[in-house]
């Protein structure tokens, strides 16, 4: 009998602690289906001290309630026996009682006792799922269903994989599935076809022909075709409109008071009610609409660099904005609204007001919510921080592989797809109040090391990525006891390269990894690279003890010491857009910034003021006191260095266009292969060539008296401008042609050319082949030629072929990966897609 206990020194005390636990409870409970047998229970504990009574009535409300009465009566019962010192059955209620938690407070509440009753470590990663046919399609939401590749549809349900009735067949085509039913096109996509789940012979068709984009919602569903769209309902009723939206972008899965959203390209979203098949109403910004969230009734887009808030009862009117950058994601958390920038920073806003209530930066290319009131920051290297409502961490893991798709949130599981054969079931209740077991066995191992004790670690390495597999520490571990074991050289790079990737997410973990990852290598030194996860191949430029990087995700110049690889400082440079102009010397670097040009003095360390240019830049050329700029309507722009000022002006094509200084003049080439001469004093035309490549030219250089143009059909054109009327040399290569350039070797000038098969050739000025060598990933295939070589990143390392033989002379082991190489002060600098910064003496 649990009576006796109440009446010892402590109850009266006991009793205090259970009527304040139970007003944090009792609004729900009063409002559930066994509200009177609740409080009859409570009664009889409270103030009968009548417990086995109490908990008998609890038990049975357990087994006949709603999920409001058992969630409370589970509160109960947890209470109950944590009273009674009995901490075994208070954790398993207090658990049982979390699973049907709606509330967030009580969530972290009951997560708290749950640590305070049991002392075992938590095995986040329940199970793995492995499915016995690919996934071809993911239908995000709440039910998540999955189609795949052998037709079968099913959903995720209790660790299992359920079949859903239905069965698609091969040659038909899915649109959405959802809880009810699926939606379809025949094999020749003349006819739209709905099958209910649970009337599977029952199918209702719709002749609507070649649908681009669909979605459904409620019950309703539009089709948009190249003839109009169409709105439907799963009893067969379809409305026809001809208004032409194939330009336009269906918002998927959006709805709004009867209404679907159409993002169009003149910059608006169109609300097509669902009743008339007719607009509603528009909202329109003066930029593109890159983004739209619906909730409740307000409406949020991204446009421009703002986040701005409407309510659909009046849509004309803006409730609220506020300054963003580059936003990744937005959606709603704890009802208020966060955003994921590509910088990674993740940003909480209240949704009624737009005031901030919250701002973190991490290692982040997604966000979902997980368990309730969690928000999980996902990075491309697999691993995850938790954080709670007010974007605090709480518990912090490593799944090795990015999800796939969105979380599927269940009472038991939060399902995670990582690839299209394997499911992780993660415990849905975790809040980081106990320690994981997978962190556990990693300090054990690293108690181990520490007493050299090696023979001993690979069985806990096992354990522990079987746990957590994308933990940092234990591949740090496997790499350094391959390093220790002598492994073979591939093994140990692989083990290397895990190891920096996956430390990526903590600092911590990276500074010591990299610190040995440095030494195996024989860097002075690799470092991580504050810089945004969307960056994927940064590219270095340099002078004197800097290093700089551009970082168009967030729009800065970054500034980085040589010696140390430690960040200086960084600069926010302006809108920069997709595919930024960047061109630099030891002096200058220069960025294209929509219509204008960004000058950075690196002796001075500073912007000069923006040049407004009259297009955008399609490329600039730099001479010791000037700088050129070609933009992509045509015209040509001479710039003094010394005053920051436009000297000349002049349009010259009616398209894009290349140029070099030689000598005294300006040679021109344009994309078509028109030639043009022009006088550098004042952008005067000398000649034009009467002779025209009749290709498209994409790259050219020049070189004492000879042209160097390079032909989108393989071909190289060496062209001697002393005599013109000469048809040019030409060179044919096996493959499209990805960079030239014509470096100096020996008092010669030579032509060097990446091919796109990662082949790399050398020729003498007037064309004659001198040798060829055979690369392999190399990011961007652009040697950087260095004391009479040619370095190039290969992979997971960097090579130096001698320009006289063609033959590797030294190799930079970069396990991982690495960038393309710069040399400053006889240093070796690299970064890698990874955003680590190599250092490499030489």
């Amino acid at each position: 009998m649990l009576n006796s206990w109440f009446y010892r020194s402590n109850a009266f005390k006991a009793w205090i602690l259970v009527l304040v636990l139970g007003s944090l409870f009792s609004s729900q409970a009063f409002a559930s289906k066994m509200a009177s047998q609740l409080q009859e229970a409570i009664y009889l504990f409270e103030m009968k001290g009548d417990v086995d009574e109490s908990v008998r009535l609890l038990e049975k409300i357990t087994r006949q309630g709603d999920d409001d009465d058992k969630e409370s009566a589970f509160f109960y019962l947890g209470k109950i026996y944590d009273l009674a010192n009995n901490k075994a059955q208070a954790n398993h209620f207090y658990g049982r009682s979390q699973a049907f938690t709606k509330t967030t407070s009580k969530a972290y509440w009951l997560a708290g006792r749950d640590a305070a009753t049991s002392y075992s470590p938590e095995r986040l990663l329940q199970k793995t799922i492995t499915l016995k046919s690919p996934i071809r399609k993911f239908f995000d939401g709440k039910n998540a269903n999955i189609l795949f590749e052998n037709g079968h549809i099913a959903k995720i349900e209790n660790g299992k994989i359920i079949e859903i009735a239905s069965k698609l067949d091969e040659s038909s085509h899915l649109l959405q599935i959802d809880s009810d039913g699926m939606w379809y096109q025949n094999s020749t996509r003349d006819s739209l076809f709905y099958k209910p789940h649970n009337s599977p012979n029952q199918e209702i068709s719709y002749v609507v022909k070649n649908v681009i984009q669909f979605t459904a919602v409620n019950g309703n569903a539009i089709a948009i075709s190249d003839k109009g769209f169409y709105i439907l309902d799963r009893k067969g009723t379809i409305l026809k409109n001809n208004t032409d939206y194939t330009s336009c972008q269906l918002q998927r899965d959006q709805y709004i008071s009867d209404n679907f959203i159409i993002n169009c390209t003149d910059n608006a979203l169109h609300f097509i009610s669902a009743s008339s098949a007719t607009e509603s109403f528009t909202i329109a910004q003066y930029d593109i609409i890159q983004k739209t969230y619906i909730y409740k009734d307000n409406i949020y887009l991204i446009s421009g660099n703002m986040l701005f808030c409407y309510n659909v009862q009046d849509p004309k009117k803006t409730l609220w904005r506020a300054e963003v950058r580059n936003v990744e994601s937005i959606q709603i958390f704890e009802n208020n609204i966060v955003t994921l920038e590509a910088s990674g920073k993740i940003t909480l806003y209240d949704q009624a007001t737009g005031a901030v209530l919250s701002t973190v930066r991490a290692n982040a290319s997604n966000i979902y919510t997980l368990a309730q009131g969690t928000l999980g920051l996902f990075s491309n290297e697999g691993s995850v921080i938790t954080v709670d409502t007010l974007l605090h961490p709480l518990w912090g893991f490593n799944f090795a592989k990015p999800p796939m798709t969105r979380p599927i949130i269940k009472k038991r599981y939060i399902y995670v797809p990582f690839s299209n054969r394997k499911i992780f079931a993660i415990d849905a209740h975790y809040y980081g109040q106990r320690p994981l077991y997978s962190s556990k066995l990693t300090s054990q191992a690293v108690h181990l090391a520490k007493q050299k004790k090696w023979d001993k670690i690979p069985p806990y390495l096992e354990m522990i990525l079987e746990n957590e597999p994308g933990n940092a520490e234990a591949h740090f571990l496997k790499a350094f006891n391959q390093e220790l074991k002598n492994a073979p050289e591939k093994d140990r790079q692989r083990a290397w390269a895990e190891a920096v990737r996956l430390s990526t997410g903590s600092p911590q973990v990276a500074r010591i990894v990299l610190k040995y990852y440095s030494k195996v290598i024989g860097a002075n030194y690799a470092s991580q690279l504050n810089i945004s996860p969307k960056t994927l191949y940064p590219q270095l430029l340099g002078s004197k003890k800097n290093l700089y990087m551009v970082d168009p995700a967030t729009e800065q110049l970054i500034c980085i010491n040589a010696e140390s690889g430690k960040q200086r400082w960084s600069k926010y440079i302006g809108k920069i857009g997709n595919a930024p102009v960047i061109q630099s010397d030891e002096n200058t670097i220069l960025i294209s910034t929509g219509y204008q040009m960004s000058i950075y003095d690196m002796n001075k360390e500073s912007f000069n003021k923006p040049l407004q240019l009259p297009g955008k830049a399609f490329n600039f050329t730099l001479t010791g006191d000037y700088i050129y700029a070609a933009t992509w309507n045509g015209f040509l722009l001479k710039i003094s260095r010394a005053t920051n000022s436009i000297i000349w002006s002049r349009k010259v094509y009616s398209m894009p266009f290349h140029v070099v200084k030689l000598n005294r003049f300006l040679q021109l080439c344009n994309l078509d292969g028109e030639l043009m001469r022009l006088n550098d004093d004042n952008g005067l035309t000398l000649e034009k060539s009467t002779y025209k490549v009749q290709v498209n030219i994409t790259a050219m250089e020049g070189v004492d008296s000879t042209l160097v143009l390079v032909s989108s059909t393989n071909k190289l054109f060496l062209q001697n401008i002393k005599h013109k009327d000469f048809s040019p040399t030409q060179v044919l290569m096996e493959n499209p042609i990805v960079s030239m350039q014509v470096v100096k070797d020996q008092s010669e000038n030579k032509i060097i050319i990446s091919l796109s098969d990662q082949s790399i050739y050398l020729y003498s000025s007037i064309g004659t082949p001198l040798w060829k060598y055979q690369g392999k990933k190399s990011i961007f295939s652009k040697p950087f030629i260095y004391d009479g070589k040619a370095w190039i990143d290969q992979g997971n390392e960097i090579i130096a072929i001698s320009l006289k033989t063609g033959k590797v002379v030294k190799t930079f082991s970069t396990p991982g990966g690495a960038g393309t190489p710069l040399i400053l002060n006889h240093t070796l600098f690299s970064a890698s897609p990874k955003r680590v910064l190599y250092s490499f003496p030489l």
